[in-house]
């Protein structure tokens, strides 16, 4: 089973935000395997940083959320292309993304809006029909 990394922001998310990213996940998990990152509370930062990165490291498609900024998304999103892995990064509609993100030019990425997560499952597929 092709493997996703799902990445976000946590530290400044809403609880609302939050709970959208879990029913994303959820929608996910029905074809892939999901990968989880540590959150806020398990471990001490070294071993979020250990664990997330493995996950970038492991998985098939980073799935990177970019409607709120986080320095640990970013980071995830540079270790992906270092590593090069396809990256899939999606914000809503009326979100504001750094242009140094939308700004990346590597054929391992993609970006797109949406306005449902059903919009996104579907991005999901189709670039993961495309990964071997």
């Amino acid at each position: 089973m092709k493997k996703i990394y799902v990445t976000c922001s946590l530290t400044h998310a809403s609880e609302e935000f939050k709970e959208e990213m879990a029913r994303l996940k959820q929608m996910l998990k029905a074809k892939f395997e999901v990968l989880e990152f540590k959150g806020l509370t398990d471990g001490t930062p070294t071993d979020v940083y250990h664990h997330d990165i493995g996950c970038v490291k492991s998985c098939d498609l980073l799935l990177s959320e970019c409607s709120h900024p986080a320095i640990g998304l970013g980071f995830e999103i540079a270790t992906a292309l270092f590593r090069h892995k396809p990256i899939l990064a999606v914000a809503k509609q009326d979100a504001k993304v750094s242009r140094l993100i939308l700004g990346i030019d590597s054929s391992l990425f993609s970006f797109m809006r949406y306005n449902s997560l059903e919009e996104v499952a579907d991005a999901v597929e189709k670039k993961m029909e495309g990964i071997i």
